[in-house]
């Protein structure tokens, strides 16, 4: 569990990196349409316009993406705190534990 907890809070540190990726995926779903349009018998710069069209607003797509990264961060943190309360309910000894150990600053 505390692994989960770490990998998602790293994730909003690796921004960037996400950042990238989605430039990347969206610029592959505009060339792949690009070139389907050319294909289709448009000049390339003519292609590239339409392609943005049937694309919508990239800008907007990026807020849709992120707002969905966002939610599903705090969807699953709430997930992962949820089931360690339940699980230091069960064990309500190693729950006297962690809490003795955070008072004295052990670990």
């Amino acid at each position: 569990m505390v692994r989960r907890i770490t990998t998602r809070l790293t994730s909003l540190f690796r921004r960037e990196r996400l950042e990238r990726e989605l430039d990347r995926e969206l610029q592959f779903h505009l060339d792949m349409l690009t070139e389907r349009h050319v294909r289709e018998g448009l000049a390339a710069g003519e292609a590239r316009r339409a392609a943005l069209r049937t694309f919508g607003g990239v800008e907007r797509i990026k807020d849709d993406v992120r707002e969905t990264w966002l939610s599903r961060l705090a969807e699953t943190l709430g997930q992962d705190v949820r089931y360690g309360l339940r699980n230091l309910r069960r064990k309500p000894g190693f729950a006297l534990v962690v809490i003795a150990t955070m008072a004295h600053g052990i670990g």
